[in-house]
């Protein structure tokens, strides 16, 4: 049978990240390429015991269904540290579980994004989202990005020109694939922009945590009194 593939795909480029894998696979290749870890820092003993003990002491956790949302004990765990860590107010924010940032734009876009629809995104930006993006028929305008961030004339010149827009893509620190980490001052100026236009933004930020040096610099959603930022985090990299 010859399959027609939807509209909705027609526009959607094969995965780089996938492909990146495939030659990280080579055990004679140290991959720069790719998010993933090296697999010799994995806590394989540590992982081991804490599954036994579930395993032993609390099986059906873990192996009946579950909540949408993500399991209970997990995502009160994380509103305390996300609470303590970044500010977040728990009392007009929800938290779920995803298994991954990508789910993360999915589910962003298929809510709040028509066919059509105009987002605006960093330029350059992580491939494996944009392409999330396209899957949904979305219009995607690049802000380039500067040495400390995003370049907010040309991003208000974009919120002018397209008042439509439905969604700003943001990776604030240590952005991929640029590595640029946006000042605080180029934080607060985004968000500002987003209430005068009068648009979303989702804040991935599956790096933050990775700092080695220097101090950490305030999330946007951080900033959010609107309830206009949809942020994004991420265990893969720690």
């Amino acid at each position: 049978m010859q399959y027609e593939i939807s509209n909705r795909m027609s526009d959607v480029h094969g995965s780089a990240i996938r492909e990146l894998f495939k030659l990280g696979a080579d055990p004679n290749m140290i991959s720069f390429g790719g998010g993933n870890p090296s697999a010799e820092t994995f806590p394989v003993p540590e992982i081991a015991d804490i599954i036994a003990d579930v395993m032993k002491n609390a099986p059906v956790s873990v192996l009946q269904y579950g909540l949408s949302e993500g399991y209970t004990p997990l995502r009160d765990t994380m509103k305390d540290y996300l609470t303590r860590t970044q500010g977040f107010d728990f009392e007009n924010n929800e938290l779920f579980i995803l298994s991954g940032g990508q789910q993360c734009a999915d589910l962003t876009t298929k809510v709040l994004v028509n066919e059509g629809d105009v987002i605006l995104t960093e330029d350059p930006a992580f491939v494996g989202c944009l392409n999330t993006f396209r899957s949904y028929g979305a219009k995607l305008i690049g802000i380039p990005m500067q040495q400390d961030g995003m370049d907010t004339d040309a991003l208000e010149a974009a919120l002018k020109a397209h008042p439509e827009a439905k969604l700003l893509y943001t990776i604030p620190s240590f952005q991929n694939p640029s590595g640029i980490t946006t000042t605080l001052e180029k934080r607060k100026k985004v968000y500002e922009l987003a209430c005068k236009y009068d648009i979303a933004i989702l804040e991935d930020n599956p790096y933050g945590e990775l700092r080695f040096s220097g101090e950490d610099v305030p999330t946007i959603k951080s900033m959010d009194t609107e309830g206009r930022v949809l942020y994004a985090g991420s265990f893969s990299k720690v």
